[in-house]
């Protein structure tokens, strides 16, 4: 198992190319706007949500009349389902001004190198975000021993998106979250075993590969790939230290513990309980970030 071919289970750090998709904006009701205040040198305070990176961000099938495709009302991060309760129907409750004023621009399958031209198109329909996540990750593992040296190609991509992030909305917050749980030998097996198909596409000779050619599990590789997830994580919150109001989750997400109930029939993606913990999960640190409860 190749990680940028397979199928995958999202808790693990691995991505499967898939079909994208894009956010929508439209403007807040009058009703629901309120005046925003000053911020520095002048310039309005931002107000928004704008979301870019891979199908982690879309709820990529989790809506069973749309099997396969992106379902952007499910996301954890921009979605409008009160079943998720997203960041963005958190941040329309604590600031009302917020209400319409958001974009998903994230797209399955996308690396680093997206990230910019993603933004850029993102920043034409909410200009001044309050705040702006980005997750990204997946696409640029590569789990055949070449991770190593594509860790500061990575860097630098992402340096370039956050700066054109932070020079086009310079007061916008940055929250670059990190890979959502950690493989674990326990969950493979509980899930290979409820559902025996789904062991081929975790079998292989590859470093990261959960079984061996001969169907044995190999707990080593669990370790292999925790520690290639952390190097990338490790160069996103470097990079993002450099970044004016940029910061991580913090290692939030990486507690997350991963559950056959969250998961849907692709065993790629969360279906809606799963989106609706994962919002549940990063809330506290967007809280902080903007100051609300």
């Amino acid at each position: 198992m190749k990680a940028t071919t397979s199928v995958v289970i999202v808790g693990f750090g691995l991505v499967v190319s898939l079909s994208g998709c894009s956010g929508s904006s439209t403007s807040p009701s009058p009703s629901a706007a309120r005046t925003a205040p000053s911020s520095a040198a002048g310039r309005s305070a931002p107000i928004g949500l704008v979301a870019i990176g891979h199908s982690g961000l879309t709820a990529e099938n989790s809506d069973a009349a749309a099997p396969g495709q992106p379902a952007p009302q499910n996301s954890w991060a921009t979605g409008t389902s009160r079943r998720v309760d997203s960041v963005y129907r958190r941040m329309v409750a604590a600031i009302p001004a917020t209400k319409g004023k958001v974009v998903n621009n994230a797209t399955g399958g996308a690396s680093v190198a997206t990230l910019a031209g993603q933004a850029e198109a993102a920043l034409l329909t909410v200009p001044t975000p309050a705040l702006v996540i980005v997750q990204t990750i997946d696409s640029d593992i590569q789990c055949d021993g070449s991770d190593v040296a594509n860790v500061p190609r990575f860097g630098l991509a992402l340096r370039d998106a956050l700066r054109s992030i932070t020079a086009a909305s310079p007061d916008s917050k940055l929250l670059v979250v990190g890979q959502l749980g950690r493989p674990r030998p326990a969950f493979v097996k509980r899930v290979v075993a409820a559902h025996p198909e789904v062991k081929g596409d975790l079998s292989g000779s590859g470093i990261c590969d959960f079984y061996d050619e001969h169907g044995r599990l190999v707990p080593a590789h669990f370790g292999t790939l925790t520690r290639i997830i952390g190097k990338y994580e490790a160069e996103q919150a470097r990079v993002c230290a450099e970044i004016p109001n940029c910061q991580t989750d913090g290692g939030v997400r990486a507690t997350y513990k991963d559950k056959l109930a969250n998961f849907t029939d692709d065993w790629n993606h969360l279906n809606v309980r799963g989106q609706a913990d994962e919002a549940a999960l990063i809330w506290p640190v967007v809280a902080k970030i903007l100051n609300v409860r």
